[in-house]
């Protein structure tokens, strides 16, 4: 905790995180959110083509 009381993030060393630290975490979400946008635009192409493959099944009534 900081002297007004309030905590802080600290590593488990007890030492407060470094400005390095919080860049690496940083950079890190970043590559993360990269490579989620990157699989959700993979599964929405498959998706599309999946679709175009089977045309018009949804249009016709059963039976």
């Amino acid at each position: 905790m900081d002297r007004a009381g309030d905590e802080r993030d600290t590593e488990a060393a007890g030492r407060p995180w470094s400005r390095r630290d919080l860049t690496d975490l940083s950079e890190a979400a970043r590559d993360l959110d990269r490579r989620i946008e990157q699989h959700l635009e993979r599964l929405r192409r498959e998706r599309a083509q999946r679709a175009a493959d089977i045309p018009g099944q949804r249009l016709r009534p059963s039976g």
